[in-house]
């Protein structure tokens, strides 16, 4: 059985389908349960299938943020500077000149020296004036506007927590306005800026929201990374599957401890997988198996590394270092989840008997190749591993009986050439 080209077996193509439920599923219309700071596109259980066949933008089941504050809850925008926040009126942040520097040269500080010339620089009542304008804009749902008017708060009083909450506010206009693209482009601004932003627990939730949508968009109507879209606002320019990773892995990064930081690897993982890109998936199973033991997820993280392990084994005359991975990560899932992983516990085990078969005839295979050789000191080597490691296999009756056959050649081959590097003793002839 096949999906999207990935050979696997159907236990395995049924665990794919579900774990996609944390990036791959449909979110359903009147399917999300909602909690008061809106996590709903999150999904809850993110290995649970929820499928349906429309894709509906991510801002249609988040629910708006209201601005007033809650007597059982926090405000859902989280807090704001006010006029009478004592940092709120700090000045911006000024270095002392010591004369010409490189950095005047640079782009942006030639532009903001010019608004300030024409003056556009930094004005701290106009900035907030373009606020209040823009929190008024914002409860009328006039987003578009808004956030035009949060771009210019946060321009005109830089390094501040003005600023900060402006590129919030804009943020949030535009993903209420379903201008995905940039509302990802200016969460990303913010935490660039202020990477430790008050505003933290609501950006990841967008974020991961986003990233869904993009990534289910893709999934039903998948297109090449630099196809352009020009038409459709909810998607980016280009690459919307690699945008979603971005997205995923903002999430991943800035919030790492955060309820939605396994989510975030799990689906980037999957997005991999079902690429046949099984490297990079097994990187973000083995991420979220070692960061997020508590994980929901981290059953189906093993089970998919170990899968992905096997897909990277090139053969026999490869590198066995994947196939050893997946051989340990598939004893100690065993060892650690026991009776956890129900049906698919007796799938694992033959999972690691068949990675056992594998090791074998690698060197099997690397004895036989060393005999072609005539290297039979190495070949020697490789068919007492076999014994040594495998003893109850067959292949260590067939190791054994190879062993006596040749039990008496050299371990290496005559040199056919003596005559003519006896004329050169002592490396005299290089």
């Amino acid at each position: 059985m096949a999906i999207h080209g990935l050979r696997c077996s159907p236990w395995l193509l049924g665990l794919v389908m579900a774990v996609s439920g944390c990036q791959g599923v449909p979110l359903a219309p009147g399917n999300t349960s909602t909690s008061p700071d809106g996590a709903a596109a999150t999904g809850g259980n993110a290995s649970a299938p929820l499928f349906d066949p429309a894709v509906r933008q991510t801002s249609a089941v988040q629910p708006l943020p209201s601005l007033e504050e809650s007597s059982k809850t926090k405000p859902a925008v989280v807090y704001l500077a006010g006029d009478d926040d004592e940092e709120e009126t700090r000045e911006p942040v000024k270095k002392e000149s010591s004369g010409f520097d490189w950095e005047d040269l640079a782009p942006e500080k030639v532009f903001k020296d010019m608004q300030a010339a024409l003056g556009y620089g930094p004005n701290k009542e106009l900035a907030k004036q373009y606020r209040q304008e823009g929190l008024d804009l914002y409860k009328q749902k006039r987003f578009k506007e808004a956030a035009a008017k949060f771009s210019a708060a946060a321009s005109r009083w830089p390094d501040s927590p003005l600023e900060e909450d402006a590129l919030f506010m804009k943020a949030e206009c535009l993903f209420f306005a379903e201008d995905y693209g940039k509302s990802h482009d200016t969460f990303g601004t913010l935490l660039k800026k202020y990477d430790n932003s008050r505003h933290l627990d609501k950006v990841v939730i967008r974020e991961f929201s986003i990233a869904r949508y993009w990534d289910q968009v893709h999934e039903q109507s998948p297109h090449w990374p630099v196809t352009p879209n020009f038409m459709d606002s909810t998607r980016p320019v280009f690459d919307t599957l690699g945008n979603a990773r971005k997205a995923y892995e903002t999430v991943a990064l800035h919030d790492p401890t955060g309820p939605l930081a396994d989510d975030a690897l799990m689906a980037l993982g999957n997005t991999y997988f079902i690429q046949d890109r099984y490297s990079e998936a097994a990187d973000y199973y083995d991420r979220l198996r070692k960061e997020h033991p508590n994980s929901p997820h981290v059953i189906d993280a093993h089970l998919l590394f170990i899968k992905s392990k096997q897909m990277v084994y090139q053969g026999p005359l490869y590198d066995a270092t994947p196939l050893k991975e997946a051989g340990e990560v598939a004893e100690l899932a065993l060892r650690q989840f026991g009776s956890e992983l129900g049906d698919q516990r007796d799938k694992l085990i033959k999972i690691e008997n068949d990675i056992r078969v594998e090791m074998a005839n690698r060197d099997w295979a690397m004895a036989k190749f060393y005999e072609r050789k005539r290297q039979y000191g190495a070949a020697r080597y490789y068919y007492r591993q076999i014994m040594k490691d495998y003893p109850q296999e067959k292949i260590a009756d067939a190791a054994r009986q190879r062993m006596s056959e040749i039990e008496d050649y050299p371990d290496t081959p005559p040199d056919r050439f003596k005559f003519l590097t006896a004329l050169f003793p002592d490396g005299q002839g290089d």
